[in-house]
């Protein structure tokens, strides 16, 4: 969790405009994090000031310090005294490294072949398609109670995705829950910005990067009491909607990324920018539930490259062959 909340506090501190006081990191946090406790959040305030006391600062000391306390509860960001790089100088070379990337150095190309490999209507992760179909196809009525394509078939399907996708596991909550558990998360698909279900990694603009953050703030909130992870609410927004790469382990090893945060969307842009004319050639089409053959739906850009990363970030037997 503390890297969790360093990498947010990060995020925060880029986006307030100077100077910022304590109040406002923890007003920003409650906004767009709100299941981060305030006692925490002011550790890793503390211990990411630079002219803090080192002992004040913790195990957080070893850290590139994010912030400058000018007075008391007021702060700047940190501007690399000491002949230290700045965080944003470090954020160009991160940013820089992603624009650098070609469809070589990403493997898009081989990495999304070895994912379709094992593509097959009976194989689990058709689950994906079958799911992102009927909700694609259904944006209207997905939430209506006694209709075929409603309710119940949608938490049915979104359920059996969820589960073909490891979130059903022993130690996940939802194990202990049944379908009907996901009526609240459909209903909130339901009601979001018609918009959204077109959004896609070339309308990451920083309206659109708001737009995926804000839906994902929907979407955790209609899994209460369960306690919905990052990989739950992503891998939801990649199988309904194919706005947002899944931040799950393998992607995350993949791409670089130790959270979903609006920065590291903004690098997912980044990459997809850099390499625009790859990742849409490799759009496939999904498979349908019926026949088992090829729809006229394609797979959106963030789904390839959710494949890309998932296959990079080590997907088991993803080079046994290579």
């Amino acid at each position: 969790m503390a890297e969790t909340i360093w990498d947010r506090l990060e995020e925060c501190v880029a986006y307030l405009s100077e100077p910022f006081r304590a109040s406002e990191i923890v007003g920003w946090f409650r906004r767009h994090y709100p299941d981060v406790k305030e006692q925490s959040l002011r550790a890793h305030i503390q211990g990411a000031t630079s002219n803090a006391p080192p002992g004040s600062r913790g195990a957080l000391a070893s850290r590139l310090p994010l912030i400058t306390r000018i007075e008391h509860g007021t702060y700047r960001r940190f501007d690399g005294a000491g002949g230290r790089p700045t965080v944003a100088e470090h954020r160009n070379e991160h940013n820089q490294a992603v624009l650098a990337l070609d469809p070589a150095d990403a493997d898009i190309n081989a990495t999304v072949a070895r994912y379709l490999r094992d593509r097959d209507p009976n194989a689990r992760y058709a689950s994906f398609d079958y799911c992102f179909n009927h909700f694609q196809q259904h944006r209207d009525a997905v939430a209506i109670w006694g209709e075929p394509t409603g309710m119940e078939v949608s938490c049915l399907q979104l359920g059996f995705y969820l589960a073909s996708w490891g979130m059903l596991r022993g130690s996940s909550e939802l194990l202990q829950r049944s379908v009907r558990h996901l009526v609240p998360v459909v209903e909130a698909i339901a009601s979001v910005p018609p918009t959204t279900w077109d959004l896609d990694l070339d309308h990451y603009n920083s309206q659109g990067i708001e737009q995926v953050h804000s839906t994902a703030r929907v979407i955790r909130s209609a899994f209460r009491p369960v306690q919905a992870s990052d990989i739950l609410v992503t891998k939801v927004m990649l199988g309904v909607f194919g706005c947002v790469p899944a931040f799950d382990t393998y992607f995350k090893k993949g791409f670089g990324a130790s959270t979903f945060s609006m920065g590291s969307l903004q690098k997912v842009g980044e990459f997809y920018r850099a390499n625009a004319a790859s990742i849409d050639a490799m759009r496939q089409p999904t498979l349908d539930f019926t026949t088992g053959q090829p729809t006229t739906r394609l797979y959106t850009r963030a789904k390839v490259v959710d494949m890309i990363f998932f296959i990079k970030g080590g997907y088991p037997g993803a080079t046994a062959d290579a």
